[in-house]
């Protein structure tokens, strides 16, 4: 199967008054065609950062300090031109980000944002680029697609609103999709309504996608692979069928233990009040000061990925001697 991502030791950091806060710290995922990878971890774990490093758009003052983001095994969106980046940007990898009005230009309506993006990457009339919006309007379920393109994002619900960023995010025919938390700051049954479109829309139209989201639940009935993400670094890497049967980190066993159906039967122990400083982050395992397992060497040295399977790996020392599933 052909490998249409590949990102590889990526480091982003931001620079501040009192030193760089380092917010991406080597960090490796990949994505194959027609994969849906979910990406999951706590608020401030770099998730969103990813996300616009992967489309080559740290926002300032953020550095990408180094690493590749390849794409279809050749092109290395981080050694583009700001130009060439912007052809890759919509056509090639979309994204959807979450509060569609902030995102949103009010001063335009709906149909001219679809309209202009739809032109940015095709050589075509308004007129064509408008029944483009048009339809790409009517493809996410939106009812009187002519009337809703006439709109100004204020006159739109919030699931309306969020329904014509999925749609901008689309219009071009994208291979890749990146949904950030695409579904936060709107009701549960509106939620529920456009999770099912971003999925329908995946699956209708072949695309890779990587899902950001807090709901393990969704990851588990739609991913294909799982990657846990905590200060900056995936700490665990598997397939979900794998992740699910043997949850191996210490951080990602939190996060289960932490979902409303296990809260009342386990005793979730975590020292959630430790935050990493990232400017100033420990030479050891990022996660040590809050993990109930960690030895004086995870305080000193960094631990690299093992596997705990064919398709499981983990940042973590008490793996290190893990082979064929087991522990010697």
């Amino acid at each position: 199967m052909k490998k249409v991502l590949d990102v590889k030791d990526l480091h982003v950091y931001f620079p501040t008054s009192n030193g760089d806060a380092q917010i991406l710290n080597g960090v490796n995922i990949s994505l194959n065609e027609r994969e849906m990878l979910g990406l999951v971890g706590e608020s401030g774990s770099g998730k969103s950062v990813l996300a616009s490093a992967i489309l080559g758009n740290v926002k300032k003052p953020g550095t990408i300090g180094s690493g590749q983001v390849i794409l279809d095994e050749e092109t290395d969106v981080l050694k583009l031109s700001e130009g060439d980046a912007q052809k890759i940007r919509g056509q090639e990898i979309a994204l959807i980000a979450a509060n569609a009005r902030g995102h949103l230009n009010p001063l335009i309506t709906v149909g001219q944002q679809l309209s202009e993006a739809y032109m940015a990457h095709h050589k075509c009339h308004k007129k064509e680029a408008w029944q483009k919006a048009v339809e790409m309007i009517s493809a996410v379920g939106l009812t009187d697609a002519e009337l809703r393109a006439k709109a100004y994002p204020h006159e739109l619900s919030g699931g309306q609103a969020q329904r014509c960023m999925i749609g901008m995010a689309l219009i071009n025919s994208p291979h890749i999709l990146i949904a950030d938390d695409a579904t936060n700051g709107l009701d549960v049954t509106v939620q529920a309504q456009i999770m099912d479109l971003i999925l329908e829309m995946i699956r209708s139209r072949d695309l890779a996608s990587i899902f950001i989201t807090h709901d393990l639940g969704v990851i588990a009935q739609c991913c294909q692979k799982i990657a846990i993400m905590y200060c900056g670094q995936i700490v665990e890497y598997a397939s979900v069928a794998s992740f699910f049967d043997n949850v191996a980190h210490p951080y990602s066993q939190i996060l289960i233990n932490s979902l409303p159906d296990r809260r009342d039967a386990v005793n979730v122990e975590d020292n959630s009040s430790f935050k990493p400083d990232p400017l100033n982050l420990s030479k050891g395992c990022l996660f040590c000061e809050r993990c109930k397992y960690a030895s004086d060497r995870c305080k000193t040295e960094q631990p690299p990925m093992f596997k705990v399977s064919e398709d499981h790996e983990v940042k973590c020392f008490m793996y290190e001697d893990v082979k064929d599933g087991g522990i010697e």
